[in-house]
C-alpha cells in the first residue's frame, strides 16, 4: 500500500491536537484502526467516530457527576475534554452533509455545556451581513464588567468552526484582550445552519459586519482593534487588515491564500465532493482573488514555514511584501514530525509550531493593544 493508515489521517490528528485532545486517547483510537483487517475508509470512519463517542460518554458522564459534586473546576475540565473529542469526530472527512450536520451539532451542544463552567465571559452573538448572519463568540478576559475592552478579531480557514477558535482567543484572553471568534463563511454554523458559502464576496460581506458589530458595540473599542488569524485565516487576517485603516495589529501564522497556493498540492478530498461542494460558492476560487488586493501599514507579523507545500516561501514572502509598516517575520525551520514521504500537509507546520508560536503572536498583538508599543 503506497498510503500509510496513518499517513492519511494525519492532518485529522494534527488538527485534533491542536484543539487539545489527549494524545493517549488519539493513540488509542489509532492503534484500533490499526487493527482492521481489511480496511475501508467507511471502516475507517466508522471506528473513528465510534471510539472518539464512546470517550465522548466517559467525559460526560464525568462532568455531570463532577458538577453534581459542586466541583466546577474538574466539571470544565471533562467539558472541554467531551468537546475535543466531538472536534476530533468533526475533523475526520465525511461525505454525507447530513452526518456532518449532526456531528458539529454535537460539537455546538458540548461546547456551550463547557462554557457554562467557565470563569470568563463567553458570549454567543450573530453579527449581521450582506451574506448572512454570523454566529461568533465573544471571549472576554473577565467577567465582562469592565465598561471597554480591546478587541481582537480571530480566523481560521473551511474546516473550522468558532468553538476551535478559542485556542486562538485563550491566550489573548490572558493578556487583557477581549475576542471575537467568528464562524466565517463556508465554516461551522455559517455554512451549516445559515448556509453561508465560502467565496470573496461572502467574506467581504463578513469582514464589514464584524466592523459594524464592534463599532456599534458598548463594550468593544473600535479604535483597539487587532485581527489574529491561522491557516486560511491568517489570509483573512491580512485582507480584513487591508480594509480597516484603523486596525493596529495584524498577525498572520502560516498564512494561506488559495489564490498564491500550489493547486496541484491540495488534496482532491478539498476541491471537490458533496461536503467541498456544500461549502464553497460557485465562483470561489475566481471570487477568492479579492483576499489578494490592497497592502496596509498596520504592524503586521508573519509565520511561515518551508514545509509548507501549498504556500511555498517564495509566497509567504510575497503577502509579507504587501505589508507597508512595521513588520517581523519568524521563519520555522523544525521539520514536521506528522508527515509522510509522499506529502507535507499544510496542517503540519501550522499545528505542530502553534504552542510556542501563540505565545510570540499574542505578546505582539497585546503589545499594540494595551499601549506597550
Amino acid at each position: 500500500m503506497k498510503w500509510a493508515i496513518r499517513d492519511l489521517l494525519n492532518p485529522v490528528a494534527t488538527r485534533s491536537l491542536l484543539y487539545g485532545a489527549d494524545p493517549f486517547d488519539l493513540e488509542a483510537i489509532l492503534k484500533k484502526i490499526d487493527n482492521i483487517k481489511v480496511k475501508s475508509g467507511k471502516q475507517i470512519q466508522e471506528v473513528w467516530i465510534n471510539e472518539w463517542h464512546a470517550k465522548i460518554d466517559r467525559y460526560s458522564k464525568l462532568c455531570e457527576k463532577a458538577a453534581a459534586e459542586g466541583n466546577r473546576l474538574s466539571a470544565k475540565e471533562y467539558a472541554r475534554m467531551a468537546a475535543q473529542c466531538h472536534y476530533a469526530c468533526f475533523m475526520i472527512n465525511i461525505e454525507d452533509v447530513e452526518h456532518k450536520t449532526e456531528i458539529y451539532k454535537g460539537l455546538e451542544e458540548s461546547y456551550r455545556r463547557y462554557v457554562k463552567f467557565c470563569k470568563n465571559k463567553i458570549e454567543y452573538t450573530e453579527i449581521d451581513t450582506r451574506a448572512g448572519k454570523i454566529p461568533a463568540y465573544i471571549h472576554y478576559p473577565d467577567s465582562g464588567r469592565k465598561s471597554s475592552y480591546p478587541v481582537a478579531v480571530t480566523y481560521s480557514g473551511i474546516g473550522s468552526c468558532k468553538e476551535e477558535l478559542e485556542m486562538l482567543a485563550a491566550p489573548l484572553n490572558k493578556r487583557g484582550i477581549a475576542v471575537i471568534t467568528p464562524d466565517m463563511p463556508g465554516a461551522g454554523a455559517a455554512i451549516i445552519h445559515n448556509n453561508i458559502k465560502c467565496g470573496g464576496k461572502q467574506i467581504e460581506a463578513a469582514f464589514e459586519g464584524i466592523y459594524r458589530f464592534i463599532k456599534e458595540h458598548k463594550k468593544l473599542d473600535g479604535n483597539n482593534i487587532a485581527n489574529f488569524g491561522l491557516c486560511m485565516g491568517g489570509g483573512y487576517a491580512f485582507r480584513a487588515t487591508v480594509k480597516n485603516p484603523k486596525v493596529k495589529a495584524c498577525v498572520s501564522l502560516f498564512p494561506l491564500l488559495m489564490n498564491f497556493a500550489d493547486q496541484g498540492s491540495i488534496p482532491i478530498w478539498m476541491k471537490r465532493g458533496k461536503w467541498s461542494s456544500y461549502q464553497y460558492s460557485d465562483d470561489y476560487l475566481e471570487g477568492m482573488r479579492i483576499l489578494e488586493e490592497g497592502t496596509h501599514k498596520a504592524d503586521f507579523l508573519m509565520v511561515y514555514s518551508s514545509d509548507d507545500n501549498w504556500m511555498t516561501p517564495e509566497a509567504s514572502q510575497k503577502l509579507l511584501g504587501k505589508a507597508l509598516g512595521y513588520k517581523e517575520c519568524i521563519h520555522v525551520e523544525d521539520k514536521p514530525a506528522y508527515v509522510s514521504e509522499e506529502t507535507i500537509m499544510h496542517a503540519m507546520p501550522v499545528g505542530e509550531q502553534y504552542h510556542w508560536v501563540k505565545h510570540i503572536a499574542a505578546d505582539f498583538i497585546a503589545a499594540r493593544l494595551n499601549g506597550r508599543k
